[in-house]
């Protein structure tokens, strides 16, 4: 059984003998891992598909989500409509600028079409060439490019539009104008999924980020954020993998997180794990500390780290063994062969870890 039919498994809560390791990698990763400075690899689309390509050279046989993409980080659609972003030569890109500079600015803003607007335009003719490109060993054995959608949620790209602290006042003083923003960060969303899949097909596996909800109460979470989430699941529930990031924590919202129509939640450091499996009734994905247990634990720790999670909420699948949120730029191959060891040494109904 390869790793991602694995993978897919553990979404179906059917029984694996051993737990799938999913590995988020994304370009802080990749570039480092592959020896390549951060202001050539989001540069070129050809040294950043070669950079994820030379992961899978070193390490054969583990499924990783988002997995071989145009990876511009968290500002693809910010940048799209008219953030202004910056590269640097040894970080991701980030925002330097929102978009908007005043709540009132809401009610003239009209998001851009995706496919025309300079940053995700970018984004697509990378996704573009790394369609064309993609080994077709990789593609078969993995399934990546297939049908595979990226995007962030409508909750944190509305707050990073407006700028958190304008955003979370704006939800006191005029929740009708961040309604309205909500709506037309999510129609933008939709839009850049549906250029997405002109590009690769009808949806398979969608990765959704958005770390906002963590911030919120319960309450603001459900009225402001929750329906906006769910939509954008809802627009591709064909995909066999629906997958929510959020290394935020966000224990008080799980009963309503249950209700999203996605089937994979990426959680936080400080979820219970077994608690989460349950109460969710997905697929947890994590929940190693990529500080705490990835670069300072000795092997002996992380490796029992790794076997108490399998023991905990690794039966009957709903568990992809992995990190809490995304991995530490410092991450080297050798802790990672660690994660992936340990799982491969472990039954997931043996008891006597």
């Amino acid at each position: 059984m390869g790793a991602y039919e694995k993978a897919l498994r553990a979404v179906r809560f059917e029984e694996v003998d051993h737990v799938p390791v999913v590995l988020p990698l994304v370009g802080a990763i990749y570039a480092r891992l592959a020896g390549v400075p951060d202001e050539e690899y989001y540069a070129d689309a050809a040294t950043m598909l070669d950079a994820q390509i030379w992961f899978y050279e070193q390490i054969a046989d583990v499924f990783t989500f988002p997995g071989i993409w145009p990876d511009f980080g968290a500002v693809a659609e910010l940048g799209g409509m008219g953030a202004r972003i910056v590269f640097s030569k040894d970080a991701p890109p980030y925002l330097h600028e929102p978009v908007l500079r005043d709540v009132k600015e809401i009610a003239r803003f009209q998001p851009p079409d995706p496919r025309k607007a300079e940053f995700t335009a970018k984004n697509l003719e990378y996704l573009k060439y790394f369609q064309q490109h993609l080994p077709d060993k990789l593609r078969k054995k993995y399934g990546f490019m297939d049908g595979h959608l990226f995007c962030g949620g409508p909750g944190e790209i509305a707050a990073l539009m407006l700028g958190y602290e304008k955003f979370f006042y704006g939800i006191y003083d005029f929740p009708e104008l961040i309604h309205e923003l909500l709506r037309k960060v999510t129609d933008f969303i939709k839009a850049y999924l549906r250029a997405q899949i002109e590009i690769v097909g009808p949806p398979r596996r969608i990765y959704v980020w958005d770390h906002l909800p963590g911030m919120l109460n319960y309450q603001i979470y459900a009225q402001f954020v929750h329906p906006y989430l769910y939509e954008v699941f809802e627009f591709v529930k064909e995909a066999e993998i629906r997958l929510y990031h959020n290394e935020n924590n966000y224990p008080h919202l799980l009963d309503l997180i249950s209700e999203l129509p996605c089937n994979v939640c990426h959680i936080g450091p400080k979820h219970d794990l077994s608690q989460s499996k349950t109460r969710l009734k997905k697929c947890v994905m994590g929940n190693l500390h990529p500080i705490v247990d990835l670069l300072q634990a000795s092997e002996e720790e992380l490796r029992h780290r790794c076997k108490t999670m399998i023991k905990t909420a690794g039966q009957g699948g709903g568990l992809w063994l992995s990190t809490a949120g995304g991995m530490a730029p410092e991450t080297g191959l050798e802790r990672i062969k660690i994660i992936i060891n340990v799982a491969n040494e472990i039954h997931a109904r043996d008891d006597r870890i």
